[in-house]
């Protein structure tokens, strides 16, 4: 994903857009109508995000409802921390799922691509950690504030400096307890997993620092030895076995399309005993028609238990299939539920 961003020195047309309104108002405005705002009042920084050696900055504007001008200042500045960071967000974004997409081409399944965005979705949000506000300006006329922050780009580069050190340490301590522990099964995947949300992390920082500090040259994402962890763990969690199991004679008919939909997504089936995951499911569909259209409906429980059979996840399921046809109707419900239960395997590797 790329952000498109303003580069240092220039400023959102939107943002800047009410004081050039009010620029203008004043050119026209008659003698009989109010003088409008003093534009020598406005500060230079409205116009022109000021640039400094080891310094970023940002201008961001908010309106004042209800006459809270402090509530609108609180906006003000952190629509101006927003431009900041997509100051330096640029490409960070696109640059990381590279990194990571060479780390594990040869390892690529659909149940790995998903697991990939799984993966994303967990990483913590990036916040500027060095960010000050500089001044403001209260804009009467269109009852708005302005607010101009700058950035410590040494002092924000040694934080993330330090954050990248605490999650090589994590790291490096996940692939030490790989490499003695004997654990097995759904118990070696869950301890291993959550390197790659350290990892997916650890590229995000190190992205940011370069972008920070190009003169320095770019240093890799993701180091040689990470990348070997990772493949490791893409590996191992592509090639899990899990095997289905319904609870009561008459949910077998439905085992034949959750195997087919889990087998789809790149997930391996396996038999019972022999897997590193089993399913068990309490499931039920009920077939309505209206109107000439049959409506399936499939709900349940589904259990997740790891390789010596304690349940690390539970979900209730719950999907819907119409069609005109009642067996189609019935397929497209079960399509659904593995979708949810696909999603409910990938998270349970990481609780």
């Amino acid at each position: 994903m790329k952000i498109n961003i303003h580069k240092p020195g220039a400023i959102s047309t939107l943002l800047i857009m009410p004081f050039l309104l009010g620029s203008l108002a004043g050119c026209i405005t008659t003698k009989e109508k109010a003088d409008p705002i003093d534009t020598s009042e406005r500060p230079d920084w409205l116009l022109n995000t000021p640039t400094e050696r080891n310094y970023l900055y940002g201008v961001g504007s908010a309106e004042i409802f209800g006459g809270n001008q402090a509530s609108a200042l609180s906006r003000a500045k952190d629509f101006a921390r927003l431009e900041l960071v997509k100051q330096i967000e640029v490409n960070v974004s696109g640059s990381v799922e590279q990194e990571i997409s060479e780390t594990v081409k040869n390892n690529t399944t659909n149940f790995t691509q998903n697991l990939s965005q799984t993966v994303s979705s967990k990483v913590p949000e990036f916040k500027l950690s060095h960010v000050v506000a500089v001044d403001s300006f209260h804009d009467k006329k269109h009852r708005q504030i302005a607010s101009l922050v700058k950035l410590d780009v040494n002092a924000e580069k040694t934080a993330l400096a330090q954050q990248i050190a605490s999650l090589d340490q994590q790291l490096e301590e996940i692939a030490r307890k790989l490499k003695t522990s004997t654990a097995s099964g759904m118990t070696r995947l869950r301890m291993a997993a959550p390197a790659l949300i350290i990892a997916d992390q650890r590229a995000g920082l190190q992205a940011r620092f370069n972008q920070l500090d190009p003169s320095q040259g770019a240093s890799p994402l993701i180091p040689g030895y990470i990348k070997d962890l990772i493949n490791e763990i893409y590996q191992m969690i592509g090639n899990i076995k899990v095997s289905i199991t319904p609870e009561g004679a008459s949910n077998r008919a439905l085992q034949t399309g959750l195997t087919s939909q889990l087998t789809s997504k790149g997930i391996t089936i396996s038999a019972p005993g022999a897997s590193d995951i089993e399913v068990s499911y309490s499931l039920k569909t009920n077939t309505i028609m209206k109107d000439g259209t049959a409506f399936a409906f499939t709900e349940g429980d589904i259990w997740i238990k790891d390789e010596k059979g304690r349940v690390v996840s539970a979900v209730k399921a719950k999907a819907k299939g119409a069609s005109a046809s009642p067996e189609v109707a019935r397929t497209r419900s079960i399509e659904k539920l593995s979708n949810q239960l696909g999603t409910a395997l990938l998270n349970s590797l990481f609780k």
